[in-house]
């Protein structure tokens, strides 16, 4: 079996949610993962772990807390999805991708059992990762969860230390359609005993944390400003570094020194993209995933911090909120539609469309480059572009 043949396999597993969204009888639930672990001789549970939830950050959060542990001399395995660029991109200590050679062997080892028992995906996936962290002998495991929390597959883990970054309403078909609904889903990390941290303090989900951490005798704790530098250049950063700084130092008091300066190293040090990632200049070319209304209000606020004229390049998910996250924008903006490779995106023709009932318009165009050039050619030298409104849209590019 081939890398890509392996590869296929994984992604023919049914469910898969980055690809087919919700549409194809999305499973969620422990009974498998755990029956899967425990094949496999439980992998990564005797190594210390950071487990992250929540709906927006929980990747930049689970960078900077590797690239500060990586300052301090430990090895790092990080889980993290959806990927970008490259499958192994969800397994990697440093920025170092889990091996070609060792997916071919998971698979092949495991293949007959793991197509016996049906499993999906994300389960595959977080077990693939689990296991070469085992074979590495990682120092530590940071363990970001796919979509929810109580019932996600990677909630398996027993941790030193919970992480929930903050609440928003995505997913709503899966988690429920308030955010106390979602905090509930996401609160399912908090383990009996464990540290929790919570990244956002909001109204209406401080008391589901409050209750759950109370019933696990977990200790709660809030994210605190503490005013730390990260190369991480969107505004809405300064959640996450707080919260990953939070947690960095309930675990490792004595030794800020080292991990604040790995904040200001998360690219070098674990290679992680579509940040607020700058790709061109004159006009100013930024891209960034965020892909829902919460993450979307910050990046429009940026943006006009930075130009008063922004040319958006977007495309979204078949299954978001579009009205909702649309209305963040200024119809006074220019706007370029874009489908993209992934069959999860909405076609950009019906994307068009949902915004000219909402009052933006725009052009549709087939792919990322194409819209990408149209919004070169109408731009100003001191307009700002910026590509986005799904990873699959930053997934297109060449970076």
């Amino acid at each position: 079996m081939t890398y890509e043949q392996a590869v296929q396999w994984l992604f023919d597993a049914v469910p898969n949610f980055q690809r087919d969204g919700g549409t194809k009888d999305y499973k969620i639930g422990l009974e498998g993962p755990l029956s899967l672990w425990e094949e496999l001789n439980f992998p990564g549970k005797t190594i210390p772990t950071i487990h992250v939830a929540g709906t927006n950050g929980k990747g930049s959060t689970v960078h900077l807390l590797a690239s500060g542990m990586k300052e301090m001399g430990l090895r790092v395995g990080v889980f993290s999805s959806p990927h970008l660029f490259d499958f192994r991109e969800r397994a990697k200590i440093g920025t170092e991708l889990v091996p070609e050679n060792y997916v071919c062997q998971f698979v092949e080892t495991n293949k007959d059992f793991f197509t016996a028992g049906g499993f999906s995906f994300f389960e595959l996936t977080t077990m693939l990762a689990l296991s070469w962290f085992e074979q590495e002998a990682v120092d530590w495991i940071v363990l970001e969860t796919g979509m929810g929390g109580r019932l996600d597959a990677t909630n398996i883990c027993l941790p030193e230390l919970s992480v929930i970054t903050n609440i928003g309403l995505d997913h709503t078909q899966w988690l429920g359609t308030t955010l106390s609904a979602i905090a509930s889903e996401k609160a399912g990390i908090i383990k009996e005993g464990v540290p929790v941290i919570i990244g956002e303090k909001h109204t209406d989900t401080k008391e589901v944390f409050t209750k759950q951490a109370r019933a696990k005798n977990a200790p709660l704790f809030w994210s605190v400003p503490l005013d730390i530098t990260t190369d991480l250049r969107g505004s809405y950063q300064l959640f996450n570094s707080n919260t990953a700084a939070t947690a960095l130092s309930l675990l490792f008091p004595q030794e800020r020194a080292l991990w604040e300066l790995g904040f200001s190293r998360v690219v070098e040090n674990t290679g992680l993209q579509g940040r607020w990632q700058q790709i061109g200049s004159n006009p100013t070319i930024i891209c960034d995933t965020g892909h829902n209304e919460h993450a979307l209000k910050h990046i429009v606020k940026q943006a006009h911090e930075v130009a008063n004229h922004v040319h958006w390049v977007l495309g979204m998910a078949a299954d978001k909120d579009h009205a909702a996250a649309l209305k963040v924008f200024s119809k006074t903006d220019s706007f370029y539609w874009t489908s993209t490779r992934s069959p999860r995106t909405l076609d950009s023709a019906a994307l068009a469309e949902i915004a000219q009932i909402s009052g933006y318009e725009g052009t549709a165009h087939s792919n990322v480059e194409e819209a990408l050039n149209a919004a070169i050619k109408h731009a100003k030298e001191d307009d700002l572009i910026f590509v986005g409104g799904s990873t699959f849209v930053v997934a297109d590019l060449n970076l």
